[in-house]
């Protein structure tokens, strides 16, 4: 019998090749640097970008956590793959020209994913996008949304929380009417400022939510169902930080104590927003029952050795 030849893919790159493609990927990065000083000013400059500086770290930690599907030396490669990764560089190469002639940062900045995207498929093919793939998509909530997308969700948001605690405040015995995005209480009136709008709670919790999801073993709808939940947490944060700053100008007259529940309640909202997921991921523990397969896993002595033994 014959030995069947080795398929294009499985063929490996050679050690120049490689070198060449850390020299590219070192040069790629340097061309990108003043991409990145704009998105480090716009981290530290926007309320709502402020996890930025978090998510490259948060990136690097889930390629550590995944080490163990990192290839070797010996999977990594192959022509098919390598030239799917060209194709992806020349994309988002094209990418970035556009926002480059557009003097469009924002269009500049989301070439990174495809960019990054390339680079591992060009270094470590299959294998390599296997192991790398939740980083990629991670990064892009360090990118900032285009001023359209950005400016309707801001809006939306900013309504959606002058009514909904509006609605809380009258359950709670507070005669409050909205109008506009401004909470009108008996004696004082409370405006949902744009910063207030829970875009950057959204962001941030939609953020954490993807890592949990990468980083917990769970079945995939389960996953499915904390990533759909994951705005919705966001938002009833927000609800609850302008609800009780509404509560604490219609109850106290101390301006002092007024803006430190408003300023409180904004530290609270993550640790709200984690502790309603984690209530979440409990209830999908406790409620839903694993399959046969996963309760036979977890099972010491299921093999057939097991079974003659406890005959």
């Amino acid at each position: 019998m014959k030995p069947s030849k080795p398929s294009e893919d499985s063929k490996k790159l050679p050690g120049g090749l490689a070198a060449c493609l850390a020299v590219l990927s070192v040069a790629c990065l340097f061309s990108y640097w003043h991409v990145v000083e704009r998105l480090w000013k716009l981290w530290g400059s926007s309320p709502d970008m402020s996890h930025g500086y978090l998510v490259p770290v948060i990136a690097a930690g889930l390629l550590w956590i995944r080490r163990s599907r990192r290839p070797s030396a010996e999977e990594v490669g192959g022509w098919g793959w390598f030239a799917l990764g060209i194709v992806i560089l020349s994309l988002g190469g094209a990418l970035r020209l556009t926002g480059i002639l557009y003097r469009s940062t924002t269009i500049e900045a989301w070439s990174i994913l495809p960019f990054c995207l390339g680079l591992t498929l060009c270094c470590g093919g299959r294998k390599g996008l296997v192991w790398a793939w939740p980083s990629v998509v991670f990064l892009a909530f360090m990118l900032p949304l285009p001023n359209s997308v950005g400016g309707l969700l801001s809006a939306s948001l900013q309504r959606m929380a002058t009514i909904s605690s509006t609605y809380l405040l009258q359950l709670l015995g507070i005669p409050a009417i909205a109008q506009g995005n401004v909470i009108w209480l008996s004696q004082e009136t409370v405006g949902v400022a744009e910063a207030c709008n829970g875009l950057r709670m959204l962001t941030s919790f939609c953020a954490m939510a993807v890592a949990a999801c990468f980083i917990i073993e769970r079945p995939f709808w389960q996953n499915g169902i904390v990533l759909l939940s994951a705005p919705l947490i966001g938002v009833i944060a927000n609800l609850l930080r302008v609800t009780a700053t509404g509560a604490a100008y219609e109850w106290s007259d101390s301006e002092a104590f007024s803006t430190f529940i408003h300023d409180f309640a904004g530290w609270l909202m993550m640790p709200i927003g984690i502790a309603m997921l984690w209530g979440e991921l409990k209830i999908l523990q406790n409620v839903f029952l694993a399959s046969d397969d996963d309760l036979q896993s977890l099972t010491p002595y299921h093999s057939t050795n097991g079974a003659a033994a406890s005959g």
